[in-house]
């Protein structure tokens, strides 16, 4: 399958927006066929990682392990978890990374592996060499996230020294989402205030650029859908002056 982006995009409407305020939404980013088989492939064919961050750094215990894992063992997981998050920096969630030396199990969905070419690919780098105004842009992270209940991911800036991080995306791939469900990548500036929240909203890319304070707002229990999403950072070949 070769994705393609939405051709209907006012990209200078959304650089303008970019530049200006460091954050923009596109909707309707990929062509509907693309963004739903790549919803089928996230809900059906993903051997799902739980990552987190807890006292001892972060963890992860990969697809293949979890479901030997005991009842009260996650569960006081996730108690450490959220005791540590009221002290500072942490994280809940499921993943799949693009890196395949990261899958011990060797299964790779054929959907993601396309997906995570195109995004490294000459379409993708393009467009965010044009909407950043910088053309050294040349490499990209990427990992596909399932948000559940109690999942959330705290608050943080994405600036990693050395890492030449220009910004950071996320492809949105929820098709029903109610507001009450948080899951939102909520943005603050320096009096703790939000100026911004992006809903999860289906074929939609948000991008900002990076350093910017933000979260991902914790799922609720009562919460009945996931947060599903493929995200990660451009990286430029050196430093942005």
């Amino acid at each position: 399958m070769i994705y393609q982006l939405n051709t209907d995009i006012d990209r200078t409407a959304v650089r303008d927006t970019l530049l200006q305020q460091g954050r923009v939404q596109i909707h309707n980013i990929l062509r509907p066929d693309d963004a739903a088989a790549l919803l089928h492939c996230l809900q059906h064919d993903t051997p799902w990682s739980l990552t987190y961050y807890d006292d001892k750094g972060p963890g992860i215990i990969e697809a293949h392990n979890l479901p030997k894992v005991p009842t009260a063992h996650m569960q006081n997981l996730h108690d450490q978890v959220y005791h540590h998050a009221q002290q500072g920096f942490g994280y809940l969630y499921s993943l799949f990374h693009h890196d395949p030396t990261t899958h011990s199990d060797g299964h790779y969905p054929a959907q993601l592996k396309q997906f995570f070419d195109f995004l490294a690919g000459d379409d993708m780098l393009g467009l965010i060499r044009g909407l950043l105004d910088e053309q050294d842009v040349y490499e990209v992270d990427a990992q596909a996230t399932r948000f559940s209940p109690g999942h959330f991911l705290g608050y943080h800036n994405d600036l990693m020294p050395g890492a030449n991080r220009r910004c950071a995306y996320v492809f949105n791939f929820t098709p029903q989402w109610r507001p009450e469900w948080n899951g939102y990548l909520q943005f603050y500036d320096q009096s703790g205030n939000s100026p911004a929240a992006f809903k999860p909203s289906f074929n939609t890319l948000n991008l900002f650029t990076v350093p910017q304070p933000h979260v991902v707002t914790c799922i609720p229990p009562f919460a009945t859908e996931q947060r599903y999403a493929v995200s990660g950072w451009y990286r430029g070949m050196s430093a942005p002056v």
